[in-house]
């Protein structure tokens, strides 16, 4: 079978960000700089808009993830 490679389109990036932000903890805030404060809700709704602080947010998960394939992070620290 021939090998097809798939390219990750923004929305399934997105949902995999969405994703992980569903399963952070509630009742906890994340500080954006000084763009503020905001509850895992509104992170959801920003990343679902794709509005300045979504695609932030986006970032910093997208980097968060590239550090621990390229084991920049690690639990042995």
């Amino acid at each position: 079978m021939k090998n097809i490679a798939k390219k990750t389109t923004d929305q399934e990036i997105r949902q995999l960000v969405i994703e992980r932000l569903k399963i952070s903890p509630s009742g906890k805030k994340i500080s954006i700089g000084s763009e503020g404060e905001f509850t895992k809700e509104e992170l959801i709704n920003h990343v679902d808009k794709n509005d300045n602080i979504g695609k932030k947010i986006v970032d910093i998960q997208l980097n968060y993830l590239q550090s621990l394939k390229t084991g920049i992070i690690s639990d042995e620290d």
